[in-house]
């Protein structure tokens, strides 16, 4: 089986467990009331900087940034393997676009900050392809001193944590939303690396 036909297998079989699980939340588990108190409450708590830090958190993961940082690393990379970021990115999107369409999750009944997205709420496209991006990000660091490493995977983490918090805080997604995304990227980061990186003598460096 080629590469190729495996990543789309993979993207298949991550659009039938996402809708499988979106059709479940929206149908007997009835939107999970609970998620809507959480958007809620997040916002009830914040002030003028949290909104700030929120907004700047959700527009770091725009599509125009997320190119740019994406055309970077192909300039880094070789062969193959320079094309690892685009295509989980690419993966992670197209499993979104797929999902979403098929869910239809109405996004949270919250005044919406920033940028309105015309796709429904579930799954998380910006935390999809965000995480996919810091799969391949995390894999660049295996170079680096023990030190370093940890440290540049931390901060990976750290972000995406701060970038889900802040699509709930936006009323963007819910949370369930946002935790289908960090799953769906990290399989799509994994799949794309696995696709342009087996059995070639290029490495993402």
């Amino acid at each position: 089986m080629s590469a190729t036909t495996r990543a789309a297998l993979g993207v298949a079989a991550l659009v039938a467990a996402n809708v499988a699980a979106g059709r479940l939340i929206t149908g007997p588990l009835r939107d999970l009331p609970a998620e809507h108190r959480l958007n809620h409450d997040l916002r009830a708590r914040g002030g003028d900087r949290t909104t700030t830090l929120a907004n700047a958190l959700s527009r770091s993961s725009d599509t125009s940034r997320a190119i740019a940082l994406t055309g970077l690393l192909l300039t880094r990379g070789r062969g193959r393997a320079a094309a690892v970021p685009g295509l989980a990115m690419a993966l992670a999107s197209a499993t979104h676009v797929i999902s979403s369409a098929l869910v239809g999750r109405e996004r949270p009944a919250l005044e919406r900050l920033g940028t309105h997205q015309p796709t429904s709420s579930f799954p998380s496209g910006h935390v999809g392809a965000m995480t996919a991006l810091a799969v391949v990000l995390g894999r660049l660091a295996e170079p680096l001193p023990r030190p370093a490493r940890v440290v540049a995977r931390a901060a990976l983490v750290a972000y995406l944590g701060a970038l889900g918090w802040s699509r709930l805080y936006n009323g963007q997604h819910y949370a369930s939303d946002v935790l289908a995304g960090y799953v769906n990227g990290v399989a799509c980061g994994r799949m794309a690396r696995a696709a342009l990186t087996e059995d070639a003598p290029e490495r993402i460096a």
